[in-house]
């Protein structure tokens, strides 16, 4: 459970516990912590609330990131559970992440968080429905299983109603969680294009708008804005990254923005990018030869 959190120092993972204290979870480091040193959480923003004791000495680093200065051999912090930690949930389930006895119990986390109570009578018949098991139920198949709970979580009233409400930074935040998985939002190209420019204005947006462009990809959606990021971006790793996993991508529009940034150094550092030369055909490193 609660995947979704890690906690680091010096670069070792740091295991911990969890339980609940009336609608909070509290999250209790296992192993020893070393005083003095640095631990640093890394949660998804987008379903908890990190909640530290005044007492705690820490600083906020990158979105999703609070970094801890210890001064003690263990940790202790509340965890509030957002109304997207539902959304999540159900997004994993039909995305085959995580299987029915998880997705139960996530549920029942859901139900007695303080956001969740007030969603307690469809939550409570939403549970009770993926749990009932009659004579007929006990004969399918797993994968027979998998839709009936599809179903009942898709047509969720509760679910419907929070994830239609999402904003666009909470969406992309869901759909950034994973760099592709096939059950994704329908949106249209508007609603796609407003994921990619909030994704820039937010933190980790080469890794975000990439996941955006892995998610999406061959579904017919123009990657013009997006092309026009990792161009302008001149980030070689990222560059490279989009030209391998992007089916879609066009090689001829982005040697033409490449170009057309009159940038003959960055135009150099590609043509000097064994990755990226050899991804691109040989036609367009041509193109770019003559332009250095």
């Amino acid at each position: 459970m609660f995947k979704d959190i890690n906690l680091s120092m010096d670069n070792t993972k740091i295991n911990f516990e969890y339980y609940s204290e009336e609608d909070k979870i509290i999250i209790k480091t296992i192993d020893e912590l070393k005083i003095n040193s640095i631990l640093k959480i890394y949660y998804d923003e987008n379903i908890y609330e990190i909640v530290l004791n005044k007492a705690i000495k820490y600083e906020l680093g990158k979105s999703g990131e609070i970094i801890v200065h210890l001064d003690n051999k263990e940790l202790l912090f509340s965890l509030i559970l957002k109304e997207n930690y539902l959304v999540k949930s159900v997004y994993k389930y039909i995305n085959k992440l995580i299987n029915k006895y998880t997705l139960i119990e996530e549920i029942k986390i859901f139900l007695n968080s303080k956001v969740g109570k007030k969603y307690t009578n469809d939550i409570n018949d939403l549970l009770s429905s993926i749990e009932s098991k009659d004579i007929e139920d006990l004969l399918i198949t797993n994968e027979d299983e998998y839709k009936r709970i599809f179903n009942l979580v898709i047509n969720n009233k509760t679910y419907i109603s929070i994830a239609e409400n999402m904003s666009d930074l909470e969406l992309m935040l869901l759909i950034t969680s994973y760099i592709f998985v096939p059950y994704i939002p329908n949106i249209n190209q508007d609603t796609f294009n407003d994921l990619i420019n909030v994704a820039k204005t937010y933190d980790h947006a080469l890794e975000n708008i990439w996941r955006l462009g892995m998610n999406y990809d061959c579904r017919d959606f123009d990657y013009d804005l997006l092309e026009d990021f990792f161009v302008n971006s001149k980030d070689m790793h990222y560059l490279g990254e989009y030209l391998s996993g992007i089916h879609q991508v066009n090689q001829e529009n982005i040697v033409n923005k490449i170009i057309n940034t009159n940038d003959k150094k960055f135009i150099k550092q590609i043509l000097e990018n064994e990755f990226i030369t050899n991804l691109l055909d040989k036609k367009y490193i041509d193109i770019l030869e003559k332009n250095i």
